[in-house]
């Protein structure tokens, strides 16, 4: 804690323990009068609004804001213990200062004013090579500086790597750990919204038909990476889907028949739940050259969404499990058993 906090705090301690002695004193003064007791009674006061200032700050350190209930536990204890109360609670509060040990904590304290500036390479696994799986081993450590090491490493992940385990580390029981990972995802979010800003800035300046189509299906794409990696959630992500399906719209406008724009233009309907419209882009894309079994589980997933299962099971018979996605093998051996 600066110097100059603790030294304002002592003067107003020093102040309060004054106006508690002052207010004593007239109190017991020979020649009462109710001014005297009026006076009184406002020092008292004073001094005790000051205490419940002060104690809250020093009995948790480092905290901005305390809340109002503890504000009120001190002014009341000070209030309704005339002098008593503001000495004992002095002299308590310097015995748990001087017996009570820093946390552990407290040295996770990072600077993260600047965390959309850092390097993609953090630099903290001594150059060695980093998979997520090995960070989800470091993320599981009772030790909070091996957690905080594990976020931290997510910079040298893909994203699509890096954000599952960032959203976990957004329940850590370590502020520093949350606040780290919070940080991370919102500059990969600001990283993607600052690329579609000016993509879009490119598309009102560029008159050629091939470069609008490119744009349309970067920012279209720019879009889908929001909702898909999961760095939008709720409307959000509704939103940025929306956006997503105007500008691969946009793009077909340019070039109908490019089987990329198409196979987008399926998923992103796929996502806003729009099975049919979806299952017919799909259908397109094999047409324009999108091989069928590359397409096996996205028409698996609308046969599920749409409960016709017994044609998600001949779908899922159909795909090979070792080209399948990893998370997609349970599902694909679930759905291949017999009967």
């Amino acid at each position: 804690m600066p110097i100059f906090i603790i030294l304002s705090k002592l003067i107003l301690l020093g102040m309060a323990v004054g106006l508690e002695i002052y207010g004593l004193q007239l109190f017991f003064s020979p020649s009462i009068a109710e001014q005297n007791l009026i006076t009184a009674l406002f020092c008292h006061f004073i001094a005790s609004a000051v205490a419940a200032y002060i104690f809250p700050t020093v009995v948790v350190p480092g905290q901005a804001d305390t809340s109002l209930r503890a504000t009120l536990f001190f002014f009341v204890i000070v209030f309704y213990l005339p002098v008593l109360g503001l000495i004992g609670l002095i002299l308590a509060l310097s015995f748990v200062g001087f017996s009570s040990k820093k946390p552990k904590s407290a040295n996770l304290c990072i600077n993260i004013n600047k965390i959309r500036d850092l390097p993609s390479d953090a630099g903290v696994t001594g150059g060695q090579p980093v998979n997520s799986h090995s960070l989800y081993d470091l993320y599981r450590s009772r030790n909070p500086e091996i957690r905080l090491q594990a976020v931290y490493a997510t910079l040298k992940l893909k994203d699509r790597d890096a954000i599952p385990l960032l959203r976990l580390a957004l329940a850590d029981s370590i502020d520093d750990i949350r606040l780290l990972a919070y940080a991370l995802l919102d500059r990969k979010e600001y990283r993607l919204s600052k690329h579609i800003e000016k993509s879009k800035q490119d598309l009102e300046n560029i008159e050629n038909p091939r470069k609008k189509k490119q744009l349309c299906r970067q920012i279209a794409n720019d879009y889908w990476e929001l909702a898909h990696l999961g760095l939008v959630q709720g409307e959000a992500k509704n939103h940025v889907l929306r956006m997503a399906y105007k500008y691969i719209e946009m793009g077909l406008g340019y070039s109908p028949q490019d089987s990329g724009l198409i196979f987008q233009y399926a998923q992103i309907l796929l996502k806003l739940g729009k099975y049919q419209q979806a299952l017919e882009q799909f259908k397109k894309a094999e047409i324009f050259g999108i091989e069928c079994v590359g397409l096996l589980t996205y028409y698996a997933e609308i046969a599920f969404y749409t409960r016709h299962y017994h044609e998600v099971k001949q779908l899922m018979t159909g795909i090979e499990l070792p080209a399948a996605y990893p998370l997609l093998t349970t599902a694909a051996r679930f759905w291949q058993k017999e009967g």
